[in-house]
């Protein structure tokens, strides 16, 4: 298998590196899965805390690699269409939703399509300046077949989805900041030093409480409110009477900074 994710572990951040510079970092079906199940093994991970996702070369993503994923495929039948996208790039999504780690973004260039809307579905996004983003499925005859459909109005409002979605017009990385697509902008070489130093600081925070904000969010996606309060009185018993409380506590009392427990 080819190198298409480089992984980096350190200070209990781990660097996922998307590696196809020569094709703009565009994922085939074995890069997809490649890069499922490195990010599984991350989330596995006791001395993981936090998961950066970033691209090698001028690209973050430009989605799909429409020579390898179109061109042989023409003549696939709906059904086998639909199989191929639920196994892979559907089983991607899946991994990032049902893991409660923090994952930021690093958008180092130009992400489009498909590489757009899994960037989304980074709890932080940040982006270089020169980045530029575009929802360029129709271009190819396509519907957002990454979730685009459901989580870019979430974020932006629907009629800036239709925009987006109906027009394939790129924005800079200051309309996605005013958008809300990502959540700052940093020049071109203080990108990734930017997002170590927020990815260091949630690391050596409070994982039991990090994980449980993240996992309460994701519940009241799909809740109302009352549901969503049940579920946070769940959780903040058990937070409430954790070690980390307890630490910050003494921490606080005592004048001295927090020492959390590594999980």
């Amino acid at each position: 298998m080819d190198d298409n994710i480089i992984v980096n572990i350190e200070e209990n951040i781990a660097t996922l590196t998307l590696n196809r510079p020569e094709k703009r970092n565009a994922f085939n079906l074995e890069m997809v899965d490649q890069w499922r199940e490195t990010f599984k093994d991350c989330v596995k991970k006791k001395n993981v805390h936090v998961i950066v996702i970033t691209g090698n070369g001028k690209a973050f993503c430009s989605g799909g690699d429409i020579a390898e994923l179109m061109g042989a495929r023409i003549d696939m039948g709906p059904e086998a269409r639909k199989k191929e996208l639920s196994e892979h790039v559907h089983e991607l999504i899946k991994a990032f939703q049902m893991n409660d780690k923090p994952v930021i973004a690093a958008m180092n260039g130009v992400a489009t399509g498909a590489g757009l809307d899994l960037a989304l579905y980074a709890d932080l996004r940040y982006a270089a300046e020169s980045a530029k983003f575009a929802e360029t499925y129709v271009k190819v005859g396509l519907i957002p077949g990454a979730g685009g459909a459901w989580l870019l109005p979430r974020i932006v409002g629907e009629a800036k989805a239709y925009e987006l979605l109906w027009t394939s017009e790129f924005i800079n990385a200051d309309e996605a900041h005013r958008l809300g697509i990502v959540n700052n902008v940093f020049p071109d070489q203080d990108l990734m030093p930017h997002v170590m130093r927020i990815a260091k600081q949630i690391s050596q925070g409070p994982q039991s409480a990090n994980r449980a904000i993240k996992r309460a969010i994701i519940h009241g996606r799909n809740s109302d409110l009352f549901a969503s309060l049940d579920h946070i009185s769940s959780t903040y018993g058990l937070i409430a009477t954790g070690a980390d409380h307890k630490e910050a506590v003494s921490a606080f009392l005592e004048k001295r900074p927090p020492k959390f427990v590594k999980t």
